[in-house]
């Protein structure tokens, strides 16, 4: 089994990708490499990116910047790297943008 880049049927735009997981399972995993789901079926995983791979890009977020967390949203992605804003109004660096090199669960989070 082998990574798959998956792009949505009805126009071809890259929704992201399914890897292989435990157990002859995949993982759905976001453009920019952030898991979404659990291992499911290859065509369970396929089927969440169809669904919600780019939807969840404009979703709110959480970024852990120093000890905290901050509400966030993505301002750029790709497979490399994700860009985000911090938009949390008490926070002293409202309005930056941070730069996380694949960023995981520990730093970034579906808010």
């Amino acid at each position: 089994m082998k990574n798959r880049t998956v792009y949505r049927a009805e126009d071809g735009e890259h929704v992201g990708y399914v890897v292989p997981a435990p157990e002859t399972r995949w993982q759905a995993l976001t453009v920019f490499g952030y898991p979404l789901g659990g291992p499911a079926a290859f065509d369970d995983s396929v089927a969440l990116l169809e669904a919600e791979g780019l939807a969840i890009l404009a979703e709110r977020w959480s970024v852990r910047h120093g000890e905290d967390w901050f509400a966030c949203r993505l301002v750029e992605t790709s497979p490399e790297a994700v860009v985000v804003r911090i938009e949390d109004f008490g926070a002293e660096d409202f309005g930056k943008h941070i730069r996380l090199e694949r960023p995981g669960p520990e730093v970034l989070k579906r808010a």
